[in-house]
């Protein structure tokens, strides 16, 4: 038995498949495309897939993982096709290979959130001292935080008629919804518009891409 750790995009109408049925999906693609997967024990039986870091609904993510076992030995190649030809539109699974680093070394995620138009106060917001927003606690209650010190890089790029502000937040311990951003944004600015938000990449504490 060995664990295997794919790597997929999740992009156009996927962004609408919650964590729970994108769980669902998967299970579903890997008996349909025949991979020799490890089940769970007892009454219950089910293969064991888990996922790095999952994404919030409504966004898209370019580099996203799911670890898997399997019982007998199959090409990665092999792997990566028959799963690929098994999954939806909007999933596209890119590659297969050995799991280099644990899912609690991720420590930072970079993100893109695009809009048409211009966003003319962003550059007052990302001086501002410090950016309050409320965020939820794991007990469900709201807490006051201020965003200055999560916002570890941001880049901002005006092409075509659209902006897209880069951030790269925290993830893991202490992990940063690029939305929290967003509306602070807007309740600095006034600016309601919905942003396109797409994940780009995870990385440990050192920078290096989760691998």
């Amino acid at each position: 038995m060995k664990t295997v750790r794919i790597r997929f995009s999740k992009t156009g109408r996927a962004k609408y498949i919650s964590h729970l049925d994108l769980s669902r999906v998967m299970q579903r693609a890997l008996r349909r495309a025949a991979v020799p997967l490890w089940y769970t024990e007892g009454f219950n039986r089910h293969p064991y897939v888990t996922f790095a870091a999952p994404l919030s609904l409504g966004f898209e993510g370019l580099r996203e993982t799911m670890d898997f076992r399997l019982v007998e030995e199959m090409d990665y190649g092999e792997l990566t096709r028959r799963l690929d030809e098994a999954v939806p539109e909007g999933i596209h699974v890119l590659s297969a290979a050995d799991p280099v680093m644990k899912p609690g070394q991720i420590a930072r995620a970079r993100y893109r959130l695009s809009v048409e138009g211009g966003l003319g106060l962003l550059a007052e917001f990302l001086a501002l001292p410090e950016i309050p927003a409320e965020k939820r606690t794991k007990k469900g209650g709201m807490k006051t935080i201020d965003l200055k010190p999560a916002l570890l890089e941001t880049a901002v790029e005006e092409q075509e008629g659209q902006t897209a502000l880069e951030l790269l937040l925290p993830c893991g311990g202490e992990t940063v919804n690029p939305s929290l951003v967003w509306t602070a944004y807007g309740a600095f600015s006034g600016d309601s518009r919905p942003a396109a938000v797409l994940r780009l990449d995870l990385y440990d504490e050192a920078g290096n891409s989760f691998a």
